[in-house]
């Protein structure tokens, strides 16, 4: 087959897997170090002999560790104390159907205090194919996740919990819950230091059984997910965009960045100004790829995902 119904498949093999069938990939821990007046670095990640999941975890380490050396050269001060980065990895599952590795990331570049921030990798195995949370859910499952999420967060954190700042945090949107790992019988979410909560509190965690989002997973993870419903795509660019993964993810992309901006949208006008840079844009790729041309649409929304993300989006 070109592609496998993989939610069916993969669910199957969660619930019914033998012992015999559980093993994962062997593990070895790969580390970048350097220690200068201007930085301490430590970067940790796994290596599991796996090309693909390999690849991309270790081209994802290595560019923290080159961004945050250069950030280091370019803006600490002679007389400030050395920059500091440590990122260590935890395994969360490893088994002969899914590889997911989470990342935590603590920085300090000055200031009050350090930061924290995570970064997952979820991978079907034993392809070593890449998933995200839209491509395994179906659209109308994001918001009984963030029901889901929002609810616990409140019940874990009582007394100190903030509304406003968890239904901002943990609202219905795809980006809320990148720092995701699929287990065999549930779904954990991340949240760094001041997502959901205040500094003070520190980063939170909440775990959803499979149980509580059955029928809500998509039939083929590895079919197109874009920010638009396929079965509605009719212009040539919607058609393209749905049958390629690429083009799929850009699009999200592009889309979740957006939204950000907007979000983000405080000045007087801003907003506005916003809208019509993306309608405008919009009208470009129509123009430039109006025959759904692949290459030219992998151009234009690469470019406007660096743009929107560079920009702050």
């Amino acid at each position: 087959m070109h592609r496998l119904a993989l939610a069916a498949a993969a669910l199957a093999a969660l619930c019914l897997a033998s012992p015999a069938l559980a093993a994962g990939v062997p593990i070895r821990t790969e580390k970048l170090a350097k220690d200068t007046e201007a930085a301490t670095m430590s970067v940790e990640y796994p290596v599991t002999g796996n090309a693909g999941v390999d690849a991309e975890v270790a081209a994802w380490a290595k560019g923290e560790f080159d961004n945050f050396a250069q950030l280091s050269t370019e803006d600490r001060q002679p007389d400030e104390a050395a920059y500091e980065l440590e990122i260590t990895f935890e395994v969360e599952r490893n088994d002969a159907t899914g590889f997911a590795v989470l990342f935590t990331e603590y920085t300090f570049t000055g200031g009050a205090h350090p930061n924290s921030d995570f970064t997952t990798f979820n991978y079907v195995m034993p392809e070593g194919w890449r998933v995200y949370l839209p491509e395994i859910f179906q659209a109308k499952a994001l918001k009984t996740i963030s029901s889901l999420a929002v609810a616990a967060l409140k019940k874990d954190m009582g007394g100190d919990a903030d509304s406003e700042t968890i239904a901002d945090g943990a609202g219905p949107a795809w980006d809320n819950f990148d720092d995701f790992t699929l287990k065999a019988d549930r779904l954990d979410l991340n949240f760094s230091a001041y997502q959901v909560a205040a500094y003070a509190a520190g980063p939170q965690f909440v775990s959803i059984p499979l149980s509580k989002l059955k029928g809500l997973m998509r039939p083929d993870w590895k079919a197109p997910a874009p920010s638009f419903d396929c079965a509605k795509a009719g212009t040539a660019i919607e058609k393209a965009i749905c049958g390629s993964v690429e083009l799929a993810r850009l699009d999200r992309g592009v889309a979740e960045a957006y939204a950000r901006k907007l979000k983000y949208s405080f000045e007087d006008g801003e907003k506005a100004k916003n809208q019509a840079e993306q309608r405008q844009w919009l009208a470009d790729r129509d123009q430039k790829c109006g025959n759904g041309d692949a290459a030219c649409l992998k151009e234009v929304y690469a470019t406007r995902l660096k743009a929107l993300t560079e920009a702050g989006g």
